[in-house]
């Protein structure tokens, strides 16, 4: 991505943006409900934890960020911290996988909603979802080929008028909220709010697209950590205080059933009609600025992993204003969106994202050296991780079996498409020789 100019330089309230906006959209809008489904009322204490692990993981992001400032992000901190061959590129590529069922639930949830605001859902929910998903995909797909300016120009003020929507939000709730309805006793049991983990988890992973961002700043040392930390911070202080607000006014029974759709389900509750129309607007507004950010982010992933040998040539070939690994990427999320659904790509999407960041929370312990709390935290990172798969793997394969076995599908489909590009195409070399040179 060499061609590209000043044009593309990032700031640090451009970069908070940029995560915020990648991680306020289907998660929080999207995945409340279906994790209330599990946690009950403690689904505040599920987000909660999940936090503290983004917290601890972005700490390890942002430190190799700055140590190795790359639109790579996760890519180039693999190969560096493993070195080129089967083992990072399988992980790579099952990275870029984990960014693709993002994209997929991400549009998936789009389709929800804005079927649900066009009277759609009633019959053939899921068929209109995977629909109006589609279209998103292809369409955010074309403005960034074009290179429509107004997309980025308008994305900081739509995620600042989501966080304000769901602000008023959440304070209009706590007006409303019956503090007993938080009680420990109407807590499920713990297994079920582990369980949890592997969806709320979820809501904050895109956060790593602010990594993505360190080769644009002017400034990475100082600026990648101070976005990292506030983008995460912000998101983790909304998504709390909302899922405290919503736990504290709706009933057991409703709480646990009404799935994705539940804050809209709350706001017809609280404040009627307009209250339902205008959390549905504003979910909306986040699932197409989170997968915009999206987009940002699978672009340089694709770019850095056909750059050191890790996919085809053609990945980084340029087209219109992006790039071909957009495109690519495009495809490949209109086959999930067809054929998984939201809850499906949720879960697998966190399992394996939770699997990359320990390995990368792993590299940062081989890489960064030196004493004291930066030691500590990578140390917290890599057992907190560790601890969320095995709870999902867990709670998975005794719940949902299918969703288990797609996600050793997964694993198996990375490093087996790595192995072939390594030995039919001579990419293992072409790494090497990038990565000496870097």
């Amino acid at each position: 991505m060499s061609e590209q100019n000043n044009s593309r330089r990032i700031s640090l309230r451009g970069a908070i943006a940029l995560g915020v906006g990648s991680m306020v959209g289907a998660g929080i809008f999207a995945l409340m409900g279906e994790a209330a489904a599990k946690a009950g009322s403690a689904v505040w204490l599920s987000f909660l934890v999940a936090g503290i692990i983004a917290l601890l993981t972005g700490h390890s992001f942002a430190q190799l960020g700055v140590r190795y400032p790359s639109r790579g992000g996760v890519v180039e901190y693999l190969v560096k911290a493993y070195g080129p061959g089967l083992f990072s590129g399988g992980c790579s590529i099952l990275f870029y996988i984990a960014q693709l069922i993002g994209m997929a639930m991400i549009s998936l949830a789009f389709g929800k909603f804005t079927a649900k605001l066009l009277g759609l859902g009633d019959v053939n929910l899921l068929l209109w979802e995977r629909i109006l998903g589609s279209t998103l995909i292809v369409g955010l797909a074309a403005l960034n080929l074009i290179g429509a300016k107004f997309v980025s120009a308008a994305q900081r003020l739509v995620v600042l008028a989501n966080l304000a929507v769901l602000a008023l939000f959440t304070v209009g709730l706590s007006m409303h909220a019956e503090v007993a309805r938080l009680a420990v006793d109407t807590w499920p049991a713990a297994t079920p709010i582990l369980g949890s983990l592997g969806l709320t988890f979820f809501a904050f992973t895109g956060f790593a697209v602010v990594s993505n961002a360190a080769g644009d700043m002017d400034k990475p040392a100082r600026d990648l950590p101070r976005a990292m930390y506030s983008t995460i911070a912000i998101v983790l202080l909304l998504y709390v205080a909302l899922a405290l607000a919503v736990t504290a006014t709706v009933d057991g029974p409703e709480l646990t059933t009404s799935g994705a759709t539940l804050l809209a389900v709350v706001a017809r509750h609280n404040f009627g009609e307009m209250g339902f129309h205008a959390l549905l607007i504003s979910a909306i507004l986040a699932t197409v600025t989170c997968l915009n950010g999206g987009f940002f982010g699978v672009t340089s992933i694709t770019y850095t992993l056909a750059e050191n040998g890790q996919l085809p040539s053609r990945f980084g070939q340029k087209i219109g204003m992006s790039y071909r690994g957009l495109t690519i990427s495009a495809l490949l999320a209109l086959l999930m969106v067809n054929f998984l659904t939201l809850t499906t790509v949720a879960s697998l999407g966190s399992a394996t994202s939770l699997l990359v960041y320990s390995l990368v929370n792993f590299g940062a312990w081989r890489l960064l050296k030196g004493s004291g709390w930066h030691r500590i935290a990578i140390l917290l990172s890599i057992v907190a991780c560790l601890l969320a798969i095995a709870v999902w793997a867990f709670d998975t394969y005794q719940t949902s079996p299918g969703s288990f076995a797609i996600f050793l599908s997964f694993l198996v489909i990375a490093f087996v498409a790595e192995g072939l590009l390594q030995r039919y195409r001579g990419r293992r070399i072409l790494a090497q020789e990038h990565w000496e040179r870097s």
